[in-house]
């Protein structure tokens, strides 16, 4: 009995190799168009009849999302008049600070003082009812006749934390959820720098 050639046995492992892959292919075809064709690849990109009935429902995805607040504080200040008792007591701290002025001059004094008589000049001279009014008076001239006061402004205003903006030349609505709590109270530097959590299309 001949043995079969090297070119049949050659032909033979080739075609049965070509009939592993046509196998294989149309298995992968199978395969890849039975999952497109799913119910699940269709949930990606909704579509929708018609653009109101798309912005309906992104209009419903928005509403569920809930909303934050932005909470604003600015501080103003602002001159106000004493009223009487504030001057009043301006006036009274005024006075102990020209008597303790007065006492401290005469203790200095009496220490150059170099005999009794120049002592009693160091008296005579803290004891001037004149030279005490002129100082007085010039005390009450410093004294304000307004104080400043600061006002603290707070603003909230409310935002939503899903958002969607028509993209007509695309047919879809293209929405986006920020990533904030729900009912959360955050300051304007917190909102702008705010990441976006999800991401969402209404296709119509």
């Amino acid at each position: 009995m001949e043995k079969p050639s090297s070119l049949i046995v050659f032909a033979t492992v080739a075609g049965s190799g070509m009939i592993g892959l046509l196998l294989y292919a149309g298995l992968f075809y199978a395969n890849a168009r039975r999952s497109t064709s799913a119910p699940e690849a269709k949930k990606i990109l909704p579509n929708y009849p018609s653009r109101e009935a798309a912005q309906a429902e992104s209009e419903r995805w928005v509403q569920e999302g809930g909303e934050f607040v932005v909470r604003t504080t600015r501080r103003v200040r602002r001159s106000v008049p004493l009223s009487k008792q504030e001057r009043l007591k301006l006036t009274m701290l005024a006075d102990e600070r020209l008597r303790a002025r007065i006492e401290a001059d005469y203790a200095k004094c009496l220490e150059r003082a170099d005999n009794n008589l120049a002592k009693e000049l160091c008296s005579f001279q803290q004891t001037s009812e004149q030279s005490q009014e002129q100082a007085s008076q010039g005390y009450e001239a410093k004294i304000p006749n307004t104080k400043v006061i600061e006002d603290v402004d707070v603003a909230e205003s409310k935002e939503p934390r899903r958002t969607c903006t028509l993209a007509e030349n695309y047919r879809r609505f293209n929405c986006i959820e920020l990533d904030i709590k729900r009912n959360a109270v955050i300051d304007p530097a917190l909102r702008k720098s705010s990441a976006t959590k999800t991401y969402k299309q209404f296709r119509y």
